[in-house]
């Protein structure tokens, strides 16, 4: 079993905990709720919608911007300015802003309008979407408030082709906890979105790590998954992507915990 420690900037910490929170922003977090935390477009869709609901007793007020931003080999999500496989420059959506009273819900709506000649493959935006406490009359707002919401939208154009593989699984201790790490490999003109499993020897669920993508052009991504009354032995490492976005890739690797 590897060891690894961490020494990691305040800077990371932070982007790490934002990430984590608004990965899972289709669960109600803090006074908003959101119906979806992805936006999928296939060769057929031509639109899409995201409900946004105010659970608070006061006004809300929101914005909505698309962005672009690529990952690491570790699975982080950073912002960059150009990407020629973003589809930031075809999506088309409304409102970007406005006021949501309590217990109301506003349907941010999607279209889609690719330009001629478009070459076969995925492309990828990013709606930053920012929610905060409507200003009262005096033009207060409440800072602490305020949320941010980073919801991936993948636009699938003409033929996809995606091949995946699962090498060098090993068993580490991460933030004092063990868990498996396995390398996750892509090639092709999509990228990979699936749920990780472990199963033990009897067939007993003993991990799992739940939507985990790597993006295009990221050739391979590390993953960690944290298990749960694990024991030495033989275990099976199985990846399977969400249909519902696209995916049809299953995986399976052995190992042994030591």
């Amino acid at each position: 079993m590897i060891l690894i420690r961490l020494l990691t900037p305040i800077r990371l910490s932070i982007f790490l905990v934002i990430s984590v929170a608004l990965f899972f922003s289709s669960v109600a977090n803090a006074d908003v709720s959101l119906s979806k935390f992805r936006i999928y477009f296939d060769s057929k869709s031509r639109s899409d919608s995201i409900q946004i609901r105010n659970t608070s007793s006061t006004p809300m007020s929101y914005q909505a911007e698309l962005s672009i931003n690529a990952m690491t080999e570790e699975g982080l999500v950073y912002a960059v300015t150009e990407d020629p496989l973003t589809a930031s420059t075809f999506i088309r959506y409304s409102p970007k802003r406005g006021n949501i009273l309590p217990g109301e819900r506003q349907a941010l709506r999607f279209a889609l309008r690719k330009p001629a000649g478009l070459a076969d493959g995925e492309y990828r935006a990013n709606l930053r979407l920012v929610t905060e406490i409507a200003p009262g009359t005096n033009g207060n707002v409440n800072l602490a408030s305020k949320l941010a919401y980073n919801i991936p939208i993948i636009v699938r154009h003409g033929r996809i082709t995606a091949e995946a593989s699962m090498v060098n699984p090993s068993t580490i201790i991460y933030n004092g906890k063990p868990h498996v790490q396995v390398w996750l490999k892509r090639s092709g003109n999509r990228s990979l979105f699936g749920n990780f499993i472990i199963e033990d020897a009897n067939g007993e669920e003993i991990g799992v790590l739940n939507n985990v993508a790597v993006y295009r052009p990221l050739e391979r991504r590390k993953v960690l998954i944290p298990l749960q009354n694990a024991k030495k032995g033989p275990v099976v490492i199985r990846f399977t992507e969400i249909d519902k976005f696209g995916g049809d890739i299953a995986l399976s690797i052995e190992h042994v915990i030591k």
